[in-house]
């Protein structure tokens, strides 16, 4: 009994001595790449990579049509032709959500939403307009302060360049321009309305257009004579639907150019 006890001390002793040292150089090491993350699917789908979709950025004004960088504040104009009335006139809805536009970039005195609104489309009733008016698209503004006859010059410059970034052909038509006793107003037409009159459209593209750098008043109206404004204001929708900014090029003059630089050199 006594050898059986010592056999299991012995056997005790083997199973728990201390364990060889490991040489850890011996080990091979893991190098861990970063991976794609995965997206959990069905049990029945294979897991694939999630990935997002990288954006080809394309430029919006490419130089074959677009040589220049449109202004801040283009927008192309919702097609809505739903014809509404607005402080007493009839627009067409594409109309009046430019002059929302138009009021949002202007920012100033005038309502172009409101009272200023003088005169609206889809009518032959004002005779000085030479038919403008006919179709859709045409719209006058006071810029009088409101309840007086007070001229807000100061305000004038700016509303203008606002309603054209806006999309409209827009002129300052001042004191008896049309005819004796006018009133000063600015004369507004939308660019690319379908139901622009004849004579609208000729204010645009004609001869005496606001696209060829002109008042858009024909003959016997005080034209054709330049844009005071600045010629017009051409954005990347405009050019889609056709319209090209068709004033002239200068033509260089030589013998100008000699004389100037002439100048130049005297001392």
């Amino acid at each position: 009994m006594q050898k059986i006890f010592l056999v299991i001390l012995i056997l005790i002793a083997a199973c728990t001595h201390s364990p060889l040292p490991v040489n850890e150089t011996s080990i091979p090491q893991l190098t861990v790449s970063p991976s794609s993350s995965f997206v959990t699917l069905g049990p029945t789908t294979t897991p694939q990579p999630s990935s997002t979709p990288t954006a080809t950025l394309q430029p919006l004004l490419t130089p074959t049509s677009w040589p220049f960088p449109e202004p801040a504040g283009c927008q192309k104009p919702e097609e809505d032709y739903t014809i509404i009335s607005v402080n007493g006139v009839l627009l067409n809805q594409r109309t009046y959500s430019m002059l929302v536009h138009a009021s949002e970039i202007y920012q100033g005195e005038i309502d172009i939403l409101g009272y200023a609104i003088t005169q609206g489309s889809y009518t032959h009733q004002v005779e000085a307009s030479f038919g403008t008016h006919a179709g859709g698209g045409a719209v006058d503004l006071s810029v009088m302060r409101k309840g007086t006859y007070t001229i807000l010059w100061q305000e004038i410059p700016p509303l203008i360049d606002a309603l054209r970034v806006a999309g409209f052909a827009a002129w300052l038509r001042d004191l008896d321009e049309l005819y004796p006793g006018s009133p000063i107003h600015i004369h507004a037409v939308a660019i690319g309305d379908r139901d622009l009159s004849p004579a609208a459209v000729q204010q645009l593209t004609g001869d005496y257009g606001y696209f060829r750098g002109f008042s858009g008043l024909p003959p016997g109206y005080g034209g054709p004579s330049l844009d005071r404004h600045g010629g017009p204001i051409l954005c990347q929708w405009m050019i889609e639907a056709g319209y090209r900014d068709l004033q002239p090029t200068p033509t260089p003059d030589p013998v100008g150019d000699q004389l100037d630089c002439h100048k130049c050199q005297v001392k």
